[in-house]
């Protein structure tokens, strides 16, 4: 992304969190709870993507290409890299799920593993991406 492009995408993205936690602020008391940190999170993810797209939408209009054969390497490896760091985290979620309920730790629900799983995916996918493409390919 360019400079500006991405500053105001940032810029946005920061006022549209800020914004959602003060308005879940004042309906909750300003209490922090985790259900107070998901509609902020679902909202700066929901702006993030609209300036990926519109990022995405600019550069095919100036006709640069958005996938080279470099990128694709790069995307290739961390795509694997991701499934196979990914996939022991659920093994390592799902052990430590099935200890918890033999010896008393605490377990949580389904759905908090699979959006740690989810989470976990794509920072992995992105330092991943981001590493092997500020290195020189071979």
């Amino acid at each position: 992304m360019s400079g500006g492009i991405n500053r105001k995408w940032v810029l946005a993205t920061t006022a549209a969190v800020v914004l959602t936690y003060f308005a879940v602020g004042l309906y909750q008391g300003f209490s922090i709870t985790a259900s107070a940190l998901v509609l902020p999170a679902i909202v700066g993810n929901l702006f993030v993507v609209a300036g990926i797209a519109h990022w995405m939408i600019q550069e095919r209009k100036k006709g640069v290409p958005i996938a080279d054969e470099r990128s694709q390497v790069i995307d290739g490896k961390a795509a694997k890299l991701t499934l196979i760091v990914g996939v022991y985290f659920m093994m390592a979620l799902t052990f430590y799920d099935l200890t918890a309920q033999f010896i008393s730790l605490p377990t949580k629900n389904a759905a908090i593993y699979l959006a740690a799983s989810a989470m976990f995916l794509v920072f992995c996918f992105l330092f991943t991406r981001w590493y092997f493409g500020r290195r020189p390919t071979r």
